[in-house]
């Protein structure tokens, strides 16, 4: 099953990264083993898969990870998002808005 875009990837730090377009994840993921967590559009956890430099996202369940995403973003906007104005992540109540918010709200580090 392919993941909705866009999607939230963290490493084992907390650091948060955003692929608006999960097919370009093999730009970012050289191996299976190098994606620690991560979400798609709809907040369901994924897994990297296939060989080294081709890897492409998957969704391991079809079950959102609420909870854990909203936990994964505020630790994130709470100890790395040092350049954002605020430091606090959006507030939308509807996963799938809250997911949208945070890929434009997203300064890279």
């Amino acid at each position: 099953m392919y993941p909705a875009d866009p999607v939230l990837l963290f490493d084992e730090a907390g650091r948060m990264f955003v692929l608006q377009d999960s097919a370009l994840a093999d730009d970012l993921i050289e191996t299976e083993d190098e994606l620690h967590e991560g979400y798609d559009g709809h907040g369901r956890p994924l897994t990297a898969c296939g060989d080294p430099g081709k890897v492409h996202l998957a969704v391991v369940t079809e079950e959102p990870q609420e909870d854990e995403l909203r936990g994964r973003v505020n630790r994130y906007y709470a100890v790395f998002a040092s350049r954002h104005p605020t430091r606090i992540p959006p507030q939308e109540d509807d996963l799938v808005t809250f997911i949208r918010a945070v890929s434009e709200d997203w300064i890279e580090e």
